[in-house]
């Protein structure tokens, strides 16, 4: 792809792009690609244990895309019908942990007293000293807490959370009402953030002892 040609596609809208893709357009498909490989991997990389399986699901998905697949034409928008085709990838390839280990993860939820007010909301480990630990084994220990999550609730976490989708549009990705979208985000960010309080306690005593 030249350069002049790589600038002018670079300003093209995604259903344009894919349009041409479909019309047996190479050029155009590359530059999809380009666009949201990255994205599309980090969706498999934050749903399964392992980068080759981020990467199967990468190549499905785009797979999926230059063929046809009916997700893609199901009226919505390229990048909606892309995140929510990867994101089914993805769940074909999920293991669900065990049932007693999603249920064990309430530990990390906030505490409520008898008159349901609130008992304890978990550590302020935004104040982790740097030193603690570095952003590399940060992002490992927030990823292995994700992974152990109920399916959905992590799949709703990595859209809404890690790739910033609107509530919307992560719902439709995720063919969920968008109360449903809501609720799962919540309830997934509320066990890792108990989770990294807990941590931030246990770091903050050890520093002490």
């Amino acid at each position: 792809m030249s350069p002049g040609l790589s600038a002018r596609l670079a300003g093209q809208a995604d259903d344009v792009l894919f349009a041409r893709s479909r019309r047996g357009d190479g050029v155009a498909f590359a530059a999809l690609v380009t666009r949201y490989w990255n994205t599309v991997h980090r969706i498999g990389w934050n749903m399964l244990p392992a980068r080759t399986a981020a990467a199967e699901v990468a190549e499905a998905t785009f797979l999926s895309a230059l063929h046809g697949d009916a997700a893609f034409s199901q009226g919505a928008a390229f990048r909606t019908a892309l995140y929510g085709k990867a994101m089914s990838e993805a769940l074909k390839r999920v293991v669900a942990p065990p049932q007693g280990v999603t249920k064990s993860l309430g530990i990390f939820l906030p505490r409520f007293d008898t008159h349901g007010r609130l008992a304890t909301s978990g550590s302020d480990w935004t104040r982790l000293p740097g030193a603690a630990f570095d952003q590399d084994e940060l992002a490992e220990t927030i990823r292995a807490i994700l992974l152990r999550l109920d399916t959905l609730d992590r799949a709703a976490f990595v859209l809404r959370v890690v790739e910033r989708l609107a509530l919307d549009e992560a719902a439709a990705a995720l063919r969920i009402p968008v109360q449903d979208a809501r609720h799962r985000t919540h309830r997934a960010s509320l066990v890792i953030t108990g989770f990294l309080g807990q941590l931030f306690e246990s770091l903050q005593m050890s520093r002490l002892s």
